[in-house]
Parts: structure tokens; C-alpha cells; sequence
């Protein structure tokens, strides 16, 4: 009965063990690979030994529906890697640049892939809150746009999550009559 006993522990240490081992020898040469997706590497190889970093979107221009209460804004994004990525999602909280007042939050529309070297427009939606209506009209009366912080910001890149801890600042944002 004990040999028994001794025999199944063996299988199932062999049933572990065995394709652990098998991965460790497939990737003996580059353990890494075991961790980090060769896309990463390739991410951070042309980053350190080119001085080639991803850049923050420019701001393009934006429009405002009111009966929506929405903002849509579009960025240009150039990805300067010699390998294509897909923003998969975007998001970030909005606050008001002059009072720093939370206004509400904006996310992407689509994904959109950036092709190597290129340059791709990203399209976003600002929903804006009750309270930044109010806020609006109490300290922005008279102005047809201000400038938003967008705070908090996450993004996923090719299936990277990438958190952004510096705010972005967008000037010139229309605001409803």
C-alpha cells in the first residue's frame, strides 16, 4: 500500500514538474522570455537604445453637444516604435484647469491602431456632470471654452496597461452655451 502511495506522489510530481522543466529548457538561453513578451522588450530595446519614447498626444480640436452633454475631442498620436500597437482603451478623470473642480470623465470611442512610424488620430468623449453644468455657469459665465486637466489617466496599449501620473493639460475645450 505504501509503494502504492509512493507511486502516485511520483506522477504527480512528475505531472508538475515535468512541463516546468520543459519550458525551462526551451527558453534556457533567454530566461526572460518567460516573463516579459518579446514585444516589451522590443518596446523597451528601441526605447533605451534609440532615445525613442512614446510621446503625448497633441490636441487637435474638439466639439460640444449640449442635448448629449458630451465633449468629443480628437488627438493626433504618432508612434514612433518599429512595430504597430492598438490602443485598445483610454480613459481619465476630468477636472477643471482654472479651479481644479471635478467635471466629469472621458474615455475613447474605438480602438485605433498606430502602424509603425505613423501618425493616427484618436477621437475621445467627454461626459460631463450635472454638477459641471453648474459649475459652468457659476464660475465660466460668458465663456464659450475653457482649459481641462486630464487626470488619472490609463491607457492600454497592445494589451500594456500604461498609468499616466502626470496630468495633461487641453486648452480651449467648447463649454455649452
Amino acid at each position: 500500500m505504501q509503494i502504492l502511495g509512493l507511486v502516485l506522489i511520483l506522477i504527480n510530481v512528475g505531472t508538475i514538474a515535468g512541463p516546468v522543466a520543459g519550458v525551462v529548457l526551451i527558453y534556457q538561453n533567454n530566461l526572460t522570455e518567460l516573463v516579459i513578451p518579446p514585444q516589451v522588450q522590443q518596446i523597451v530595446t528601441d526605447t533605451i537604445d534609440t532615445g525613442r519614447s512614446l510621446q503625448l498626444p497633441q490636441y487637435v480640436n474638439s466639439t460640444c453637444d449640449p442635448s448629449t452633454g458630451t465633449v468629443t475631442a480628437t488627438f493626433s498620436f504618432t508612434n514612433p516604435f518599429d512595430l504597430n500597437l492598438t490602443i485598445n482603451s483610454m480613459s481619465a478623470d476630468v477636472q477643471c484647469h482654472t479651479h481644479s473642480f471635478p467635471l466629469g470623465h472621458v474615455a475613447i470611442i474605438n480602438p485605433v491602431q498606430l502602424n509603425a512610424g505613423e501618425t493616427a488620430t484618436v477621437t475621445i468623449v467627454f461626459t460631463y456632470t450635472e454638477a459641471a453644468e453648474n459649475h459652468f455657469q457659476t464660475e465660466h459665465a460668458g465663456e464659450t471654452s475653457i482649459g481641462i486637466d486630464l487626470v488619472n489617466s490609463s491607457l492600454d496599449i497592445s494589451g500594456i496597461s500604461v498609468e499616466a501620473p502626470q496630468l495633461v493639460t487641453v486648452p480651449n475645450v467648447p463649454i455649452p452655451p
